[in-house]
């Protein structure tokens, strides 16, 4: 931020009100957590010329509008605004709540900021002759998000080197660009159009870092990106193909069906429905596919605007005149009788409200928008048997729900297939019909992640261990598998020999960002006690007495109604129910992360509760615990006590030794 710039009251208070409730109410925000996070920076250049140029009622009024926009648009991708500083503001992606692809949501936020202050100031050009550029600056990775100050004066907000790399970033980025740091550009490169810088200087930083200029955008979904870098074979996923063939076969014969995909972030939906997909090249077949988005919920229609995009061959870039046309000429080559509804698709796709739609009230105007949309659907099944995916349902916007249910109710005597695809614990309001039916997947078994790491590194010969490593690691998870072998070929833990593949250091397996930002979502969309109850549990282990975690957790009371959520949630599961009830962390990624989001002051202060409980609840005998108490005392703040345990369990290892 520039700070000799003249300053400007923020539209809203220092902390805006909904995260100053969220930090109030959260022990986590209060006492502070390391969160991977996307921070953006953004400004306007130029201020001082600006102010000295306005009248300062004038210029207030404006520095209000361009703040409050550029607010809008870093909410709109749920990211939130932490500080206004004077002339421009700070933003974070992944905090106070995690959120998934934050890197991406934070360039999508960012170029909104560009093109919308872009047309503020054409706007400003043309009224009083001025214009306004911003520079914007992007940074990913891991910080301590928190409070700082007291209740006086308290800020919510990010410390560490990626916030002091983005600022720099945002400081040096030319007027009207956007620059980001190289952990953003390798989260995001797949999904934006960008330009190298190299290797750039920076104040502040004894070595040039890369910087990468953001341009524009590139529509593409996950399983796009991954197609341009090589699919790996499917497998283990026989009896699902065979199950959507199965249910195409009847919605050809007029009998219309619904498929439900659920699986875990990770599973394989939409690599299963790619290889559906290719197995209908040969039918005479119309394929339509629209996406949910966690930050577009609000936003009524949204996948339902992807399909009809796909439908009437519209692109991005296309002006009015060119949609108008191709939605006229795509629905009346189906139907001629369709040309009633051709206002409420221009309305939709173009955004622009409709003069003959105006005289509807809006529940009239829903249901004709319904059966318009319904009708192109019939009509398109009768010329084609239609394939409807919609995919993620459990980011559906309401009204888009509120359509499939309307659809689906019509299906019976269609040649339409509709498939969706959602993770556990999503329920779909049409589960009680006939012609519905849903595909669970499951994770693979070790061979299936053996031929699956075959793939992904086109080697037959593996390094011994590697495919158990794996397998332990990520649990049968085929996202994970993947991005854990990449990961492991990136760092050079794998390298390629004759034949296959070698090790060519320790082996070791980690999981990437791409993984575990999936995992740090779903945990922060916890209720803070039941998060709370989550991260006290990872210190105990991977597996865990509800009796112990009963001694440390700060409501005990409750503990019972927390377990079960985390167990509805698919957290965790029970492992055993007597004499004592244990569980188990349903993968070893939860339990690392939520590990990870700790501070370390907190961590050790836990490490040691955890060890004097088992002091207190196993003293009769404590032999059989020494190793487990020498390994949490050694993590807190208890340095006698970890010596002590620790010369114990090696005791005890050797009179184990001696006896056999």
């Amino acid at each position: 931020m520039t700070s000799g710039g003249p300053k400007f009251a923020a539209p809203e208070s220092y902390t805006p009100k909904h995260l100053a409730e969220k930090i109030l109410t959260s022990k986590s925000a209060l006492e502070g957590e390391r969160k991977q996070v996307t921070v953006l920076f953004c400004d306007i250049v130029d201020s001082t010329r600006l102010a000295e140029r306005l009248d300062p009622e004038t210029m207030h009024e404006l520095m209000d509008r361009i703040l409050r926009l550029m607010a809008e648009a870093v909410h709109r991708y749920e990211g939130t605004v932490n500080q206004f500083l004077g002339d421009g503001l700070m933003a974070l992606f992944g905090a106070p709540l995690a959120v998934e692809e934050h890197a991406l949501r934070a360039v999508q936020a960012a170029l909104a900021i560009q093109e919308t202050i872009g047309g503020l100031s054409e706007e400003q050009r043309a009224k009083r002759g001025i214009e306004i550029r911003l520079r914007v600056g992007l940074n990913t990775g891991v910080v301590v998000v928190g409070r700082i100050g007291d209740d006086l004066r308290m800020d919510y907000t990010a410390i560490g080197e990626t916030t002091h790399l983005a600022a720099r970033l945002q400081a040096s980025a030319e007027p009207g660009s956007i620059l980001a740091g190289d952990a953003t550009h390798r989260l995001v490169e797949g999904y934006v159009r960008s330009e190298s810088l190299g290797r750039v200087a920076l104040k502040g930083f004894g070595e040039p870092v890369a910087a990468h200029r953001i341009v524009g955008r590139r529509r593409r979904t996950r399983l796009q990106v991954s197609e341009e870098r090589g699919l790996s074979p499917l497998v283990g996923r026989e009896r699902e193909l065979a199950l959507l063939r199965e249910a195409f076969d009847r919605a050809v014969q007029g009998r219309g069906q619904v498929v439900g995909i659920v699986g875990e972030a990770g599973a394989g939906k939409s690599r299963l429905l790619h290889e559906f997909r290719r197995s209908l090249e040969a039918e005479r077949v119309t394929y339509l596919m629209g996406a949910c988005v966690a930050y577009a919920r609000s936003i009524p229609y949204s996948p339902i605007v992807d399909v009809l995009r796909l439908n009437f061959h519209i692109e991005d870039g296309d002006n009015a005149l060119q949609m108008d046309e191709k939605v006229r000429r795509g629905a009346l080559s189906l139907d001629p009788t369709l040309e009633s509804t051709l206002p409420f698709f221009r309305e939709l796709l173009s955004g622009r409200a409709e003069e003959t739609l105006k005289a509807l009230d809006a529940r009239g105007k829903r249901q004709k928008m319904f059966e318009a949309i319904r009708a192109l659907t019939v009509a398109g099944s009768v010329r084609a048997p239609l394939v409807l995916v919609v995919e993620d349902l459990h980011w559906i916007d309401e009204t888009s729900e509120d359509y499939l249910a309307f659809l689906v109710d019509s299906l019976p005597g269609l040649r339409v297939l509709l498939v969706t695809t959602q993770r556990p614990g999503h329920a779909v309001r049409w589960s009680d019909r006939t012609y519905y039916r849903q595909i669970a997947l499951d994770v693979l078994g070790e061979a299936d992640t053996a031929t699956l790491i075959r793939g992904v590194l086109g080697a037959e010969a593996l390094p011994e261990g590697l495919v158990r490593r794996v397998h332990e690691r990520a649990e049968g998870n085929p996202f994970f598998v993947e991005e854990i072998v990449r990961s492991m070929v990136e760092r050079g833990t794998l390298t390629p020999a004759t034949g296959g593949v070698r090790w060519t250091m320790e082996p070791s397996v980690a999981f990437p960002e791409t993984a575990l930002e999936i995992v740090r979502a779903r945990i922060d969309r916890l209720e803070e006690p039941v998060k709370r109850t989550a991260q006290v549990a990872a210190v105990i282990g991977r597996e865990f007495g509800e009796r112990l975690l009963a001694q440390v957790v700060d409501t005990a009371a409750l503990l019972q109604d927390y377990l079960q959520t985390l167990k509805q949630a698919e957290f965790v599961r029970e492992t055993r129910f007597f004499p004592e009830l244990e569980y188990i962390f349903k993968h070893a990624i939860i339990q690392d992360v939520a590990y990870q989001s700790i501070l370390a002051r907190r961590r050790a202060e836990l490490h040691s509760a955890i060890g004097r409980a088992i002091e207190h609840l196993y003293a009769d005998r404590l032999a059989e615990h020494y190793d487990v108490l020498a390994h949490h005392f050694s993590h807190g703040d208890d340095r006698r006590k970890a010596v002590e345990y620790l010369v114990r369990a090696g005791d005890k290892a050797v009179m184990a030794g001696a006896a056999r």
